[in-house]
């Protein structure tokens, strides 16, 4: 029988295996690598993408609000914004309208809280002498995109009983659209903000659907229209609450519906600024100063006015003997000529005067139509004792001007 050794072919058959090895391990190590290279190239070009996308400028806001902004609404809305990688410039004015933003109009202070935040800074303020303009801010801050918030305090100046329900329609449609085309000047863009829904019994759903209405179709060539009344609903009691503004939970949902549409507008229907209108003005014009209208008065917060002032109506002296008491007040109406301190927006002001006092007529009641006088007043409601005085009073009814009484010492 033929033997046959077969350990030289075992020992070729090790030796291929082991170079095969050999060829594989460093095959699969030098693919290794060029991976674990690749990926750190791949990551430095990110790092330098990121870096290079830091120091492109990001889309400026300014966001002016009135006191719905105050709140949770505002400070969610500004927090959002700021996360989403806006550069926000924040202004708040407690009562604001309009009328505190446009320099057509005079300079009015907020007693009922002021709120700025900036990059570079934050504060609150109870009260700010002169809510700053819209104009101004542009300049100031140069954003790419203006919000603007408002709309609650205009429901008085809708439905004012001193003018024709015509003519109320007229001024809130221009003072809607001479906000939104402030605030788009320069190319700008203006996301609108309308009020949220109130309580019925505050504010019927018919006023407040007709001030959606005017405000979208004054504001429609300027700026996106948001309706906050179509994402809101008012659950709270009234009259236990204001009937206007929203508890914490409400307004931050309100704000994140807001934030989301905005951004999705800011993004793609407002990427950078408008190309400019040739026959945009720039010059300085040269502006009537008016004077504004009141906030609705049941949001204000009447404080001490330095004011000079002419009589314009008196209330008929009554006589002695019909004055049911040794003293009696009486009630005169002045033309205002300039507010020295404190807020006062209309152009008449009422002030009760002791006409009789102690079963003898005072010096006031002598008072002439034409007299002008300057004088430091106080809300009569702050002198309780004094207020429950009687009072004659045949003028005109007007239940928006509060009455004054000379500032006792």
């Amino acid at each position: 029988m033929l033997l046959i050794n077969h350990r030289p072919i075992s020992i070729w058959f090790f030796i291929m295996k082991i170079i095969a090895l050999v060829l594989l391990l460093s095959f699969a190590q030098e693919s290794q690598a060029k991976g674990i290279f690749s990926k750190l190239k791949e990551f430095k070009s990110r790092i330098i993408k990121g870096k290079k996308s830091k120091n492109l400028p990001s889309t400026s806001v300014l966001f002016l609000g009135d006191s719905m902004s105050m709140g949770a609404f505002g400070s969610t809305l500004d927090s959002k914004l700021r996360d989403a990688g806006f550069e926000v410039h924040t202004y708040v004015a407690g009562g604001a309208t309009p009328y505190y933003w446009l320099s057509q109009y005079q300079s009015i202070s907020s007693d009922i809280g002021f709120w700025e935040k900036t990059p570079k800074l934050e504060r609150r303020l109870k009260k700010i002498e002169e809510v700053p303009k819209v104009e101004d801010l542009l300049n100031h801050c140069d954003p790419d995109i203006v919000v603007v918030q408002t709309g609650t305090n205009l429901y008085s100046s809708l439905r004012s009983k001193r003018r024709e329900e015509s003519d109320n329609i007229k001024l809130v449609q221009s003072l809607c659209r001479d906000m939104a085309e402030a605030a788009s000047k320069g190319g700008r863009r203006c996301y609108w903000i309308a009020p949220p829904e109130s309580h019925p019994e505050r504010f019927s759903f018919e006023l407040q659907e007709q001030m959606s209405s005017i405000m979208e179709s004054s504001t429609k060539p300027f700026a996106r229209f948001f309706d906050s009344r179509k994402v809101t609903e008012f659950i709270d009691p009234y009259p236990e609450t204001d009937g206007i503004h929203y508890g914490p939970t409400e307004a931050k949902a309100w704000a994140e519906v807001v934030v989301k549409d905005f951004i999705k507008y800011a993004g793609a229907e407002a990427v950078g600024r408008k190309a400019l209108d040739p026959n945009e003005p720039f010059d300085n014009k040269l502006l009537k100063i008016k004077k504004a209208e009141p906030v609705d008065p049941s949001t204000i917060v009447w404080g001490e006015i330095d004011v000079q002032v002419k009589l314009k109506t008196k209330t008929v002296m009554p006589h002695v003997k019909s004055v049911t008491y040794r003293s009696c007040l009486v009630l005169y109406e002045y033309e205002v000529i300039k507010v020295d301190s404190g807020y006062y927006p209309y152009e008449t002001l009422r002030i009760a005067h002791f006409g009789v006092y102690d079963r003898k007529y005072t010096s006031k009641s002598r008072y002439r139509v034409g007299y002008e006088k300057a004088w430091k007043l106080m809300p009569l409601n702050a002198y309780p004792s004094i207020s429950r005085i009687q009072m004659f009073d045949d003028l005109e009814i007007d239940f928006d001007k509060p009455i004054y009484f000379i500032k006792q010492d």
